[in-house]
């Protein structure tokens, strides 16, 4: 099986050319360094790196990110080197092993149809506490979405195998929410195989992860999911509201009447916003609208129940009706993640 090795680099340090000296040009089919529009101040390492044996560089001026930076490699894979039946990408940050990126390698050829995720094991003493409970977040939401338990979901060492690579082509994302997005969609595709790698740290001193701009590119949908909810939870609640005020003598089924309509005029906006900006899949709109009115009058159902049990609390009903929408809202979110706006349904894969 014919592998490239694939390393997206900005603005590297005096740690890369030494590092990729290591590397044999037998390990691999090609290895392919995109420069990420370092500048002019790294062309003389990257001329360096052009000057190893086996190796090549695609350089671009002007910074894009690394989701695209992998996309241009993979798109220029394909072109030259079509042969190629699966690549290990890796980060140019010194945090891989060379000996791990070598066993990804293996498991890859040992595991042609699946994707190979290098794990790093987060439970070790010299792991940033961010890091750790990072990890820990986006391993929490992954399982949630994908419905696979992944260690960790941040690491940049994986194989893929060429039957993914128009799938790493078309995912949507330029930086470091690529990588992210590509792995939602892949680990509904193929089987995602898991092996331990070295947890390697080096203060992140070189990182160019910004933990405000690029968690919100990485979490985007769900950040997006809130605050289209939260819109439609001031129209649904405020409504609510104005029916609990108007309608004081019906104790009984003024909850469901006012719940009823608060819903159906928040409901079809919130599936617009949903279907055109959280979640813009192509696919039937008619299937997606007959699973969203299902979940509606499900979430109808249960909000009335849930609000009309607690109404013996010594507290308003709108606040109660706050706290039953509130723990609705996440688990809706995975519903509609997963089953309304889905692609495709996950393939169960543990290794």
């Amino acid at each position: 099986m014919k592998q490239a090795l694939l390393i997206p680099i900005y603005m590297p340090n005096d740690k890369v050319v030494p590092f990729l000296k290591r590397m044999d040009p037998k390990d691999f089919s090609a290895f392919v360094v995109v420069d990420d529009g370092s500048g002019e101040a790294s062309r003389p390492l990257f001329d360096e790196i052009r000057a190893l044996p086996g190796f090549e560089v695609i350089s671009y001026p002007k910074n894009a990110g690394k989701g695209h930076a992998l996309k241009t490699a993979f798109e220029f894979i394909q072109a030259n080197h079509p042969d190629i039946a699966g690549v290990v990408t890796a980060d140019g940050d010194g945090q891989h092993a060379y000996e791990d990126i070598l066993r990804v390698r293996d498991a890859l050829e040992a595991n042609p149809d699946s994707l190979i995720m290098g794990v790093r094991d987060f439970s070790g003493k010299g792991v940033p506490r961010p890091n750790r409970w990072g990890n820990r977040f986006s391993s929490l939401y992954f399982l949630l979405a994908a419905h696979v338990k992944l260690r960790d979901t941040q690491t940049g060492l994986r194989g893929i195998p060429a039957s993914l690579f128009p799938l790493a082509l078309r995912v949507g994302g330029f930086r470091y929410d690529y990588e992210m997005n590509f792995l939602l969609e892949a680990a509904r595709e193929t089987r995602v195989v898991q092996l331990g790698i070295q947890t390697i740290y080096d203060d992140n001193k070189d990182s160019h992860f910004n933990p405000v701009v690029d968690s919100f590119r990485i979490y985007r949908t769900p950040i997006l999911y809130a605050l289209v909810a939260l819109a439609s939870f001031g129209v649904d609640e405020g409504l609510a509201a104005l029916f609990f005020g108007v309608l004081p003598e019906l104790a009984g089924w003024k909850i469901a009447l006012a719940i009823l309509v608060s819903r159906l005029v928040s409901g079809p906006l919130n599936f617009c916003a949903n279907n055109f900006l959280v979640f813009p899949h192509s696919g039937d709109i008619g299937r997606k609208i007959a699973k969203y009115a299902a979940l509606y009058f499900v979430n109808m159902g249960v909000g009335i129940a849930l609000v009309y049990a607690f109404d013996y609390l010594p507290s308003s009903l709108i606040v109660i009706k706050i706290v039953v929408d509130a723990i609705l809202f996440v688990i809706n979110y995975f519903v509609q993640l997963v089953w309304v706006f889905a692609k495709k349904r996950t393939k169960e894969t543990e290794n």
